[in-house]
């Protein structure tokens, strides 16, 4: 079973992946990290800014599956039957990873309903690299559209899980999701 998320940012995608990685014990992979890894060999500083230009040279210079491709020989070459795997966001993430594991990889989209919501989730979390006005966020929403087409993206996946509440609701979903489609996988 490789488990992947999607979503818009601070929808709680990572949080979900972490949460059963804790508590679960399943090794996460992140198309972030191998981004990340690129971005400081190329001598840039990690913004959105900076991390947006390396994906798009890297997929522009050796094709749209480039970064899951990464993940994909990482799972394999470790060999590991239960894996989570985040920063999934073009929809070749998606064909890269249904093609080298068919049914065995599930896509969950984490859907916030209300922006305002998650602009304060992404406040509260106080990254360097997130915009400081609403503004700004959406326009990043915006740009994610435009590079990586995440709303087709998020209908490829198998399952939704809403993340409109309280952190206690999600965690409390996030194990209901985990028992009623993982547990056994």
């Amino acid at each position: 079973m490789i488990l992947g998320a999607v979503g818009k940012n601070a929808t709680g995608k990572d949080y979900f992946l972490e949460y059963i990685s804790k508590k679960y014990s399943i090794p996460m992979f992140s198309v972030g990290d191998v981004v990340r890894e690129l971005a400081l060999k190329d001598g840039l500083e990690h913004t959105r800014e900076n991390l947006h230009k390396t994906s798009q040279k890297y997929m522009t210079q050796f094709g749209q599956d480039f970064f899951p491709n990464q993940i994909v020989a990482k799972i394999k070459e470790l060999d590991i039957n239960k894996v989570l795997v985040s920063g999934i966001r073009p929809l070749s993430d998606v064909v890269a990873l249904k093609s080298a594991f068919g049914s065995d990889f599930i896509l969950v989209d984490i859907v916030v309903a209300d922006d305002n919501i998650r602009f304060e989730r992404m406040k509260k979390r106080g990254s360097a690299r997130d915009p400081l006005t609403k503004d700004k966020f959406l326009e990043h929403d915006r740009h994610e559209e435009e590079l990586f087409h995440t709303s087709e993206t998020e209908k490829m996946a198998d399952f939704i899980v809403y993340n409109d509440g309280t952190a206690e609701e999600f965690d409390l979903s996030i194990d209901k999701f985990y028992k009623e489609h993982l547990l056994g996988k």
